[in-house]
């Protein structure tokens, strides 16, 4: 057993641990006779302890990033921003509805910031953020021999492999996140038309309802 780098729990070695990937040696060259770029590096990985509490607790956190993002993404789509700033002339009652609505807006980014300093009181959240898994000693002594962090290059945007394998999803699960992905991408194709017909406030829920319908049903589906 080992214990759990974010909360010190005994935990054995599954595919909640967190694999950080780092590189070095990058060298990027051109084949000899059809002109393409060819980048080759050493990778290295990192498996950091990580109980199904702290995964959990991880995977609220970046819910809450992604949601406060597309809040306020869906606010300035709307034209609650223009409202608010002066932009299309508005009335003092529609410039406090918009206030109002940039007080929403605002809401899950001070959920996230509230979960990334640790003051919300909630059990399945994790003590320590995701990113003090740079912390770990073998990340630390790679990092002290010269490798960089990330699995490749700039331009290599994949995350390293787990060994682990998550245990596959049970049918309710299959569906249930089949359903979000379905409806997911039902909203980001009715934001478009629902921009471009005058509904700019529809528009702005249908973004934030695209993100947080797509985030939700990744994690719903864990083999994905």
């Amino acid at each position: 057993m080992r214990e759990c780098w974010f909360c010190g729990e005994e935990t054995p070695r599954s595919w909640h641990d967190h694999v950080l990937g780092l590189h070095k040696d990058a060298d990027t060259t051109m084949t000899p006779f059809v002109i393409v770029l060819r980048s080759t590096w050493q990778m290295e990985t990192v498996s950091v302890p990580r109980c199904a509490r702290c995964h959990t607790g991880h995977q609220l956190e970046r819910t809450a990033a992604v949601l406060s993002l597309a809040a306020l993404i869906a606010y300035a789509a709307s034209g609650q921003l223009d409202r608010l700033l002066g932009i299309l002339s508005p009335s003092t009652g529609e410039r406090v509805v918009a206030a109002i609505w940039a007080a929403v807006a605002c809401l899950p980014g001070l959920v996230w910031f509230a979960i990334r300093l640790g003051r919300l009181p909630w059990q399945r959240l994790a003590p320590r953020r995701r990113g003090y898994a740079r912390h770990h000693p073998e990340y630390v002594e790679l990092r002290a021999d010269g490798w960089k962090p990330g699995a490749g290059p700039l331009h290599y945007w994949r995350s390293p492999p787990n060994p682990h394998h998550p245990p596959p999803a049970n049918r309710p699960r299959r569906l249930i996140g089949g359903s979000f992905e379905l409806l997911g991408a039902a909203c980001g194709l009715a934001v478009p038309v629902a921009y471009f017909t005058g509904y700019e406030e529809l528009a702005g829920v249908l973004i934030a309802a695209t993100a947080g319908l797509l985030f939700v049903a990744s994690k719903v589906k864990p083999e994905d």
